[in-house]
């Protein structure tokens, strides 16, 4: 069995949207409208991962999807090794939610 922090796991989940939401975000470009039908669901995933409770969810969500919508600013590449300090920067924003939240 592989152990993979929790911190790593969730910046690979990020780094992978990232790189999905290029995917989707240039087919929307090219009027291929694949947009609002094939999201994978893995800021649900974080958010439980977080234990971000119901009550908190719209600024976690509203951050996380600020940064899904900077990908564009990004080139593309097989890896998403680009993409790489926008996921960890995503990350911290996420993570002082998380703590905003829990102490209050």
């Amino acid at each position: 069995m592989i152990n993979i922090q929790e911190d790593e796991l969730i910046k690979t989940l990020i780094l992978q949207d990232l790189k999905h939401c290029q995917l989707l975000y240039g087919l929307d470009r090219l009027n291929l409208d694949a947009g609002y039908c094939h999201f994978l669901s893995i800021l649900d995933l974080i958010s439980k991962v977080m234990e971000i409770s119901d009550d908190d969810v719209n600024d976690f969500n509203e951050t996380y999807m600020l940064f899904m919508d900077k990908c564009m600013d990004y080139p593309l590449s097989t890896m998403g090794e680009e993409l790489k300090p926008l996921a960890e920067e995503c990350y911290m924003a996420l993570t002082a939610i998380q703590k905003e939240v829990s102490t209050a």
